[in-house]
């Protein structure tokens, strides 16, 4: 497609219409999908008349990115593209009388429910009096007993009133709650038509017209191209491998895609960017490097502009547009994947975000061509499939975690690199679990976690018998830790195993006294690491011990929040406390 047959706004002022509007029918041919918006490719078939006339895209969604909005005919000579009109329309307008009828029913049901909330309040006022009655008579029988005798027919009469009418005041109070729980459901009934008309009202759909100038009567082709939000995708990988210790693995990239765009995509071809598109439609700009000194500040126009109107419509008018082509039953499905859609992209943002300050834009083309309908459904689309090489990596850290955990180095000979995103780990063919993935550029080594190596056992254990705490104004640790490795796999294994010792960065804390058996020396960080060859069976020993000397009130002073003075006490708080809790 030759970039001059792109037209995105011409008008022709004053020219006449030849022929009348030809609706064209389009299909999505072709989907790119973006973090928070998808490009959207529609193909058409264009039968040309000589001279000028209207061809119309209409019933596209109400959203559509009206800046986006890119035109071509194909063949070249087929003819000229002279004027684009982009225009909403109301999708559906329900007549004034329709929906004062409607509110005139809502309004004859609320009226009639606090009719019945009234009569309610009365029926409960009436048995309130009589309540007082049958009280005062209660209070009054005592005296007049004592003064006159009882009056049996007098007392009787009062007791068959109290009754009669408690019993009356009930029976009206329940038909009355019938009526009005049966008026409830039908107020909201007629409140949702109402609500829902209103919506619908303001429902719209966009229309784009283009006129056309051709030499001759002929078959052309017209390709429409528009951008629009309620879409993204993000990618998750799989980790399948064979057999107790691998030596290759096989990597499948996947695109999950959702999308809510208000049109299905039967059977496009899609692909899938981390690039920010309205970015790409900046002019590139470069400041001077001045060195001494602050660089000239340089005012950035926002570009993304008429996409946030298009976000906006979206936002109103997605959930009802949904609701008019759908119905209800399926309206909580759509809202749930609506919700998780949001999630999704503004998660999604933030790494590509991440990738974009690092330079890093990365275009995937997807494998197949499913159908991806407009409800929100997650779909997996494949996107590249390796063999790597992988190297087995046994590593334990005993101190943060008990278990030696299996893992694969590989280095990434795809042709593409990796996103980050969820692993799922197979081997022979089951279900391992999770893990995460960073980005992995293009023969970069990167390692995944399989999972628990059982057959290495990782002990680490304080030698209480040389190991003291002494209280005081400056109080003195001196601990002690045996640590053993060893190989339960009947072939021999090799081991990482790292471990540390305290590095002080306050002047209040003494790290001394540090030895490692056998000979090691913790590097500038404190960090230690053995390479272990273990053969089947085997079991190695270490040994590491140091000495701690702190103001005996620095537990006290950080809980108070008085220390700072000292920003790097904190990491060493948390160790002492973890160290004295082991006494």
């Amino acid at each position: 497609m030759k970039t001059n047959a792109w037209i995105v706004a011409l008008v022709v002022a004053g020219a006449a219409v030849a022929q009348p509007p030809v609706a064209v029918k389009s299909e999505i041919g072709r989907v790119t999908v973006y973090a928070d918006r998808a490009r959207v490719e529609r193909e058409a078939s264009a039968p040309l008349a000589a001279g000028r006339q209207e061809l119309v895209f209409a019933g596209l969604p109400g959203w559509i990115d009206e800046e986006s909005v890119r035109l071509a005919l194909q063949p070249a000579g087929a003819g000229k593209i002279v004027d684009v009109r982009v225009a909403r329309e109301h999708l559906t307008r329900s007549t004034d009388n329709e929906v004062r009828k409607v509110e005139a029913a809502v309004q004859e049901t609320s009226d009639a429910i606090s009719d019945l909330e009234d009569d309610l309040k009365v029926l409960a006022a009436q048995a309130k009096q009589v309540e007082n009655v049958r009280a005062f008579a209660d209070t009054q029988l005592p005296k007049e007993v004592a003064f006159k005798g009882v009056d049996v027919n007098g007392y009787g009469a009062v007791v068959k009133f109290v009754g009669d009418s408690l019993r009356d005041t009930g029976s009206a109070r329940r038909a009355l709650e019938r009526k009005l729980r049966d008026l409830k459901p039908e107020l909201a009934a007629r409140q949702k038509k109402l609500n829902d008309l209103k919506q619908r009202n303001q429902l719209e759909q966009t229309t784009i017209t283009i006129a056309v100038e051709a030499p001759a009567a002929q078959a052309a082709r017209l390709s429409l191209i528009y951008m629009l939000p309620g879409c993204t995708w993000e990618v998750s990988h799989e980790l399948r491998t064979a057999g107790e210790h691998p030596t290759n693995a096989q990597l499948t990239s996947y695109a999950i895609v959702s999308q809510t765009s208000g049109e299905d995509w039967n059977g496009a071809k899609l692909a899938f960017s981390t690039q920010s598109p309205s970015e790409t439609m900046e002019l590139p700009e470069l400041q001077s490097l001045l060195l001494g000194q602050l660089p000239m500040p340089v005012a950035a126009k926002s570009s993304g502009s008429s996409f946030s109107k298009a976000q906006q419509v979206f936002d109103v008018q997605n959930n009802s547009f949904f609701l008019l082509n759908n119905g209800t039953a399926q309206l909580d499905f759509y809202n749930d994947n609506y919700e998780r859609q949001n999630k999704t992209r503004d998660r999604v943002l933030a790494v590509f975000e991440k990738l974009q300050k690092r330079g890093t834009t990365i275009h995937f083309e997807g494998q197949g061509r499913p159908t991806v309908r407009q409800d929100g459904r997650a779909v997996r689309v494949p996107l590249a499939a390796q063999t790597l090489a992988a190297a087995e990596k046994i590593m334990c850290a005993p101190e943060k975690n008990p278990n030696a955990i299996h893992a694969l180095a590989m280095i990434n000979t795809g042709k593409l690199p990796l996103l980050p995103g969820r692993v799922a780990i197979y081997q022979d063919e089951a279900f391992l679990g999770h893990t995460d993935v960073d980005f992995v550029a293009d023969n970069e080594a990167f390692s995944l976690v399989l999972g628990v190596a059982d057959g290495v056992k990782v002990k680490r254990v304080l030698d209480r018998r040389n190991s003291t705490l002494a209280r005081g104004e400056r109080t003195k640790m001196e601990v002690a830790f045996d640590i053993t490795v060893e190989n339960l796999y009947k072939a021999a294994v090799d081991v990482d195993l790292m471990d540390r010792v305290p590095v002080s960065q306050n002047r209040d804390i003494r790290v001394y006294r540090v030895r490692v058996e056998p000979e090691g020396k913790p590097d500038d960080r404190g960090l230690l690491q053995w390479k272990l060859h273990l053969a089947p069976g085997e079991k190695k020993s270490y040994r590491l011990e140091y000495s701690l000397e702190y103001p005996g009130q620095i537990l006290l002073r950080e809980r108070r929040g008085v220390n700072a003075d000292a920003p790097a006490a904190a990491p060493a708080v948390d160790l002492i406390q973890k160290l004295e809790a082991t006494f």
